[in-house]
C-alpha cells in the first residue's frame, strides 16, 4: 500500500488536502529538508517555517500560525523538550512531534509521559506522515470534543444538537455502572444496535470480559479535563470486533455524575500499520536488493542486504545518490537508452543487469525486476522500486557446469581416439618387436630400423597414456596412503629436474589423512606441478610442497566449485613464478593448451593432472595472478575404509620366454591385434583359433572345447562382450583358462567380481613378449589346479 493510501485511510477528521502550517525546530536545514519532502511525498501540502534558535521559536507562537510542530531532540544551547514546555505556556494546543536522530528508550517514555504527542527517528522517516496523520487526528478530535463539551455547557439543546449529529460514536454513561442513558446516530448506525437496545445495556457489554477490570478502572479515575484512555476492542451486534479509540470526558448529566465517550474506529488504521510492518520486516530481512528511488532517478531507500552486497556502509549514505552510480559503466547505457525509457512506456522492466560496488567498484550480476508506482488518484509517478537478485552464485555454476560439459566432451574424444591408438599402436608395437626378434638372430641391418620404430612406438604409447587419463580411462590402483609419503619420494627426484636456482620447502602436516589413490598417479600429479612450476620461474625462485588436513561444510561448497562436503586430504604446490592472467587460469586443465614453445611441452601436463584428481574423486583450487606466482591446491576425499591394491601376478621380463603346444582361442574385433598376437603365440608353438566378435568367440568355443586350453578374450566386443561370452565357455569347460585383454579403468571395474577370483588381466597395448608370457603363466596355472584337484 501506498504511503498517500495509509494516509487517506488515516485521516478522517483532517483534510489532508488543506494547507499544512508546519513549524520545523531543527538546525541542519538538510535534515529540515528531508522531512519536508517525506511528508510531500505522502500528499501533505505543507507551508513551513524552519526555526533553529529559541527566540524565533517564541516569536513564531506570537505571530505565525501553527498545526503542528515538528522539532529535534538535540539543540544548540537548548533542546526539543525546551520548545515544548514554551509551546505548553504559550497554551497553544499544537500537537508536537520529536523528530530527532537518536533517543533512548528511557528518554522517550519520559517524553511521552510529559505530554509530548509522539516521537520519529530521522532514520526511520518513512513512519512520519503517519505519526503526523495520527496526532492531526487527535487534535481534530479533541477539538471537537471540547466544542462540543463547551457547546453542552452553554445549550444543553445545542449540545444534543451537534452529540447526536457528530460523525463518531459517542455515548452518555453514569459513571457509577456505567448504564447508557444517551447515544447518537453514528453509534447506533455503526454498531448495529437500536436506541431502545441501547437503552438496556451497559457500555462494558461492548467489551471482551478481559478489558472489564481495567475498563471500570479506568471510569474511577479522576479526570479533570477530557482525556485519551488507550486503545481497546468492541464487538458489534454482528459479532465483529474492532479496535476502537476512546476519549473519555467527566459531565453531570440531568444532575447526576456521568461520563461523555467518544470513540473512533481504528481498526482500518491497525490494519495499515500491520500490514506496512510485515512489509517491512519483509523487505528489511530479504536477501534480494530492494531499492526505491524517486523518478527523477535519486535514491530514497535501500534495505540492508542491498547495502551489503553494494558496500553501502549506511541508510544516510543512501541518500541523494543517483540510481545509475550504482550500474557498472558498461551497463549505464542499456540503462538509460532501455530501462529508463520502458519505466515511462510500459511501467516495469525485467532482466539482467551488472550492479557496482560501492566501495571496490567491482561487478555484480543480478536479475532485475523494476516498476514504476503511480498514483491512484492522480496517475502521477510517485517512484520506481526496484527488486535484484545476486545471480554471482549461479554464474559460477554455469560456468563450471560449462567447463564440465567441455571437459566432458573433449575427454569422450580423447578416449575414443586413444581406444582406436591403443589398438595400432598395439599391433605396431607386437610387429616391431617381431621384426626386431627375427632381425637380431638372422642378423640383418634392419634391425636398428625395427628398434628406431619400437621407440616411437613407446613415444605414442605414453602419450596415449595421458590421453586415456584426461579421458579418465586410465587404469589406477587404489591403496591406502599417507600424501606424505609421495611427496618424499617425488623430493628424491626433483633435485635433479628442477635446478640449482630453486628453492625446495615442504610442510608436511604430521596428521595427515589417508586417502585411496594408485601411489603412481599421485606421484605423476606431484611431479607435473612441480615441472610446470619450474618452467614458471626462469630465473629461479622458491617451490613450496605442502599438506594439510581440510574439511568443507555444504556452505562452503557453495563457492568451491566441484567440492563436496566432507574431509580431504590437501596437497598443495605454490611457486614464486610469473603467474597466469584470468584467460589463462580458464584454460590451464585443456589438453594440448599450453603457453610455452612448441617444443618446451605438449599442453598435457596440467590436464593429465586434472584428470587424474577427478578419477580419484577430488578436485582442484588455481590461485594465481600475473606477477604473483601460482598456488595450485589439490584435495582428495578422506578414505573411512583401507583397500588392497590390485594383485597382480608379476611378470619376470629377464626370464626367457616359453611356448607349448596347446590350443588358444584368440577374440579381439581389431584385426591388427588379433593378427599380430596369432604370428607370435604360433611362432611359440600353440595352435591358435581366431575369432573377430563375441557370438563367433563363443561359436568357435563350442565346436572346440574339447582342444581348447586357454581363452585370450578382449573385454568390449560386437555382439557379445568378453564378460558374456567368459560366463559361457566357462559353464561350458570350468576348467579353461581365460585371460582379459583391456585398455580402458572402467572396464577393470566391470571385471572386478572375475579379477578377485583370480583371472588375470592384460593391458593394452603389450608386447609380443608380455603376452608369450602372460599367456604361458595361465596354462601353467591352469594344469597346475587341475593336478590339485585330483
Amino acid at each position: 500500500m501506498s504511503p498517500a493510501a495509509a494516509n487517506d485511510t488515516l485521516t478522517t477528521l483532517w483534510n489532508i488536502s488543506s494547507t499544512l502550517h508546519l513549524t520545523i525546530i531543527d538546525q541542519s536545514l538538510a535534515d529540515a529538508e528531508l522531512t519536508l519532502r517525506e511528508l510531500r511525498r505522502a500528499g501533505f501540502r505543507c507551508k513551513p517555517q524552519i526555526i533553529g534558535t529559541r527566540s524565533e521559536f517564541l516569536e513564531c507562537l506570537e505571530r505565525s500560525p501553527c498545526d503542528i510542530v515538528l522539532a529535534d531532540y538535540r539543540l544548540s544551547g537548548w533542546t526539543g523538550m525546551d520548545a515544548f514546555s514554551a509551546l505548553r505556556r504559550s497554551r497553544r494546543e499544537v500537537p508536537f512531534i520529536l523528530v530527532t536522530g537518536t533517543l533512548g528508550e528511557e528518554v522517550a517514555v519520559e517524553c511521552i509521559k510529559q505530554g509530548v504527542t509522539d516521537y520519529v527517528l530521522k532514520t526511520h522517516l518513512a513512519r512520519l506522515p503517519i505519526s503526523v496523520a495520527r496526532a492531526l487526528d487527535e487534535k481534530s478530535l479533541r477539538d471537537t470534543n471540547s466544542f462540543m463539551v463547551e457547546a453542552l455547557r452553554e445549550s444543553e439543546a445545542n449540545s444534543l444538537l451537534l452529540f447526536a449529529h457528530n460523525p463518531l460514536p459517542m455515548w452518555v454513561l453514569e459513571s457509577e455502572n456505567l448504564k447508557i442513558l444517551q447515544v447518537n446516530d453514528a453509534a447506533i448506525g455503526h454498531y448495529g444496535y437500536d436506541r431502545v437496545e441501547f437503552f438496556h445495556m451497559r457500555f462494558s457489554d461492548f467489551h471482551p470480559a478481559e478489558e472489564i477490570p481495567k475498563l471500570l478502572a479506568e471510569f474511577r479515575q479522576e479526570i479533570p479535563l477530557a482525556r485519551q484512555s488507550g486503545q481497546w476492542h468492541h464487538r458489534l451486534k454482528n459479532g465483529t470486533v474492532i479496535d476502537v479509540e476512546m476519549v473519555l470526558q467527566k459531565m453531570e448529566y440531568s444532575g447526576n455524575a456521568a461520563a461523555l465517550v467518544v470513540a473512533q474506529d481504528i481498526t482500518a488504521r491497525k490494519r495499515v500499520e500491520e500490514e506496512r510492518q510485515k512489509f517491512l520486516t519483509l523487505v528489511e530481512n530479504c536477501r534480494d536488493i530492494i531499492a526505491v528511488a524517486d523518478p527523477q532517478g535519486n535514491m530514497e531507500y535501500l534495505n540492508p542486504a542491498g547495502r551489503a552486497l553494494l558496500g553501502i556502509e549506511s541508510t544516510a549514505a543512501v541518500k541523494g545518490i543517483r540510481t545509475s552510480d550504482y550500474v557498472t559503466p558498461e551497463d549505464r547505457n542499456l540503462m538509460n537508452t532501455v530501462i529508463l525509457p520502458a519505466f515511462q512506456t510500459s511501467g516495469h522492466w525485467q532482466g539482467e543487469l551488472r550492479l557496482r560496488h560501492h566501495q571496490t567498484g567491482r561487478a555484480l550480476p543480478v536479475d532485475f525486476v523494476g516498476f514504476l508506482v503511480k498514483d491512484p488518484q492522480t496517475e502521477e509517478p510517485r517512484f520506481i522500486a526496484t527488486v535484484s537478485r545476486d545471480i554471482s552464485d549461479r554464474r559460477a555454476m554455469e560456468l563450471q557446469l560449462q567447463r564440465a560439459q567441455k571437459f566432458e566432451a573433449v575427454g569422450q574424444l580423447a578416449g575414443g581416439i586413444a581406444h582406436d591408438f591403443n589398438n595400432v599402436i598395439g599391433a605396431i608395437l607386437g610387429w616391431a618387436e617381431l621384426g626386431e626378434e627375427l632381425a637380431a638372430s638372422s642378423g640383418t641391418p634392419l634391425l636398428t630400423y625395427f628398434k628406431k620404430i619400437h621407440t616411437q612406438c613407446d613415444r605414442i604409447t605414453a602419450l596415449i597414456r595421458q590421453l586415456l587419463v584426461f579421458a579418465r580411462r586410465q587404469i589406477i590402483e587404489p591403496r591406502s596412503l599417507k600424501l606424505n609419503q609421495s611427496v618424499q619420494d617425488v623430493l628424491n627426484l626433483l633435485g635433479k629436474l628442477i635446478g640449482k636456482d630453486i628453492e625446495i620447502r615442504t610442510v608436511l602436516a604430521e596428521d595427515l589423512s589417508v586417502v585411496q589413490a594408485d601411489p603412481n598417479k599421485i606421484e605423476q600429479i606431484l611431479m607435473n606441478m612441480c615441472l610446470n612450476s619450474r618452467d614458471a620461474m626462469p630465473q629461479g625462485g622458491l617451490l613450496t610442497i605442502e599438506t594439510r588436513n581440510a574439511e568443507f561444510s555444504e556452505q562452503d561448497c557453495r563457492t568451491t566449485p566441484g567440492c563436496q562436503p566432507g574431509r580431504y586430504a590437501e596437497l598443495r604446490v605454490t611457486d614464486t613464478g610469473v603467474g597466469m592472467n584470468a584467460v589463462v587460469r580458464e584454460r590451464i586443465f585443456e589438453p594440448f593448451f599450453t603457453t610455452k614453445g612448441t617444443e618446451k611441452g605438449s599442453g598435457m601436463g596440467l590436464a593429465t593432472v586434472f584428470a587424474i584428481v577427478k578419477q580419484h574423486g577430488g578436485f582442484i583450487h588455481v590461485e594465481s595472478e600475473p606477477g604473483e606466482g601460482s598456488n595450485f591446491r589439490v584435495f582428495f576425499p578422506v578414505s573411512e575404509t583401507t583397500l588392497k591394491p590390485e594383485t597382480v601376478p608379476p611378470i619376470v621380463e629377464d626370464q626367457p620366454v616359453r611356448g607349448g603346444t596347446e590350443t588358444i582361442l584368440i577374440a579381439e574385433d581389431h584385426e591388427g591385434l588379433r593378427e599380430m598376437a596369432q604370428a607370435t603365440l604360433k611362432s611359440l608353438g600353440y595352435q591358435v583359433l581366431l575369432a573377430a566378435d563375441g557370438e563367433e568367440a563363443l561359436a568357435t568355443f563350442t565346436a572346440h572345447r574339447q582342444e581348447i586350453s586357454l581363452a585370450l578374450l578382449d573385454v568390449i566386443m560386437p555382439r557379445c562382450s568378453g564378460l558374456m561370452v567368459y560366463s559361457a565357455i566357462k559353464a561350458l569347460k570350468p576348467e579353461v583358462a581365460v585371460i582379459f585383454v583391456t585398455g580402458y579403468s572402467d572396464e577393470t571395474l566391470a571385471l572386478a567380481d572375475v579379477v578377485a577370483s583370480g583371472v588375470p588381466v592384460l593391458r593394452k597395448p603389450c608386447r609380443p613378449s608380455t603376452l608369450s608370457r602372460r599367456v604361458r603363466e595361465a596354462l601353467d596355472v591352469a594344469v597346475a589346479s587341475s593336478v590339485s584337484r585330483l
